[in-house]
Order: C-alpha cells, then sequence, then structure tokens
C-alpha cells in the first residue's frame, strides 16, 4: 500500500526506514520518522504484513509492505501465539532468507526514486535486522541503525556471556521450563554461597527461581529463564545482541 498525501515539492532526499513489526520497535521508529520529516526529508516506510501499521495515521508517508507479500504465507501470524521465543525465530529466519527479495524491492525503489528526482539517501532499520546491511551494502547504499532497547536491555543482553559462564542458561534448560514452572517448582535448593556461583566440579548447581541475579540486581533467576536464551551460540541470543 502506498500513501503519497503530502508530498512536498521542495523535498529533494528520502530517506527509507524499516521497523520490526513490535509495537515498541515500531513507535520509536515513526518518532523518527517524524522528525526527518519535520526537516525536510521525505518518508518511505517498509513493513511486513503482520502487525503492520496504521497507515492512515501518517497521510505524509509513503508506505510499502515487503518481505512477507505472499497472502498463503502466514507464518509469522502463526508464531504471534506461541510467545516471544518463537516470534524471535520466525525473525530470525527473515533475517536469514529475505536479503535478495529486499534487495529487490529496494532496487526498484532506488530506480523510481531518481526517476523523481528524490533520490534516497540513507536507509535506517531496526538493530534486529541485521541481514539489511549486506543487502545497503550491494545497492551501495547508506545504512544506519535504531536500537529502540532500553539501556536495561542493552546491559543484560552484554551480559549474556557472563550468564552463561555462572550457569543460569544451564538452569534454564533443565529446570526452568513451563512444565515444571506450572508444576509449583518456585523454591529450588540455592547456592550456600549466594556470592560464589561457580558450578563445582561433577555437581550440578541450582538456582532459587526468586533469588536476585548478583551481576544484574533488578533480575531474578525467574527473568533468566523467561528470555528463553540457551547461550551464546543461541540464535535467540545473536538477535538481541
Amino acid at each position: 500500500m502506498e500513501n503519497q498525501v503530502g508530498r512536498s515539492s521542495c523535498r529533494r532526499q528520502r530517506v527509507v526506514l524499516f521497523p520490526l513489526p513490535f509495537q515498541g520497535h515500531i513507535n520509536p521508529m515513526l518518532q523518527l520518522a517524524n522528525i526527518l520529516y519535520s526537516n525536510g526529508f521525505s518518508i518511505t516506510i517498509i513493513h511486513t504484513n503482520f502487525n503492520s501499521l496504521y497507515t492512515s495515521n501518517y497521510p505524509h508517508f509513503t508506505f510499502r509492505a515487503v518481505l512477507d507479500n505472499d497472502s498463503k504465507d502466514n507464518n509469522l501470524a502463526k508464531l504471534s501465539s506461541k510467545g516471544i521465543g518463537d516470534l524471535l525465530s520466525g525473525i530470525m529466519l527473515l533475517n536469514q532468507c529475505s536479503g535478495e527479495s529486499l534487495r529487490q524491492e529496494l532496487d526498484q525503489m532506488l530506480i523510481a526514486s531518481k526517476q523523481h528526482h528524490e533520490p534516497i539517501v540513507c536507509l535506517i532499520t531496526d538493530a534486529l535486522w541485521y541481514f539489511t546491511q549486506s543487502v545497503a551494502d550491494s545497492l551501495k547504499l547508506p545504512r544506519m541503525v535504531l536500537r529502540t532497547s532500553s539501556l536495561f536491555c542493552v546491559n543484560v543482553y552484554a551480559s549474556i556471556p557472563v550468564l552463561e559462564d555462572q550457569g543460569y542458561f544451564n538452569q534454564a534448560n533443565s529446570v526452568f521450563d513451563e512444565e515444571n514452572i506450572d508444576l509449583g517448582l518456585k523454591n529450588i535448593i540455592s547456592p550456600n554461597n549466594e556470592r560464589d556461583f561457580k558450578k563445582p566440579e561433577g555437581t550440578e548447581l541450582v538456582f532459587d527461581l526468586e533469588e536476585r541475579v548478583p551481576e544484574i540486581p533488578v533480575l531474578k533467576v525467574k527473568d533468566i529463564s523467561n528470555m528463553r536464551i540457551k547461550g551464546q551460540t543461541d540464535p535467540n541470543s545473536e538477535i538481541t545482541s
């Protein structure tokens, strides 16, 4: 869907923005788009059909659906009912297989923008759309990244290696699954020394679900299990960090 209303003849440069299809990622991207528009840029928002934007609220922008335009392909919609872990897997899948599709879309947009004497000068994507860097490079299009998560989230993601070293993800995988939590497994034996989180050789370290994480005191152990991350090599870890 395209909306060309509100384009000013004095605008001579266009910026393309590509948010992740979650509200907490969409809103900051639209705020940035409004700032750029107020500074004289024309704006195109490319988006997935899954959780698509309310385009009528932004008549001064151009909107274009990409990646999941096949009406028979509703994989993301199916994943939305299965939790954030599966949704992240869906985003990972798009990162792995959507490069050529997006490259063709952007190539067409670049040609059209030159014909209208309004060249696309930059692509701004959500940080989790990491596949877009190679696409932008292939088109010689500058790319910028907008990370919409809070500073606290950045600190948590940066702590993933430390949390793995301390054994939290092993605990989450073996004990803190949904089945065990539903069975009321809420107070598991915690280490004798709360400051010593190194796993003793030949033993399995077990944490208390309600225990605070010393490295990130605002988190409880159960919060780490809810991250559904298995460690640094887990794709969900790669996409969030």
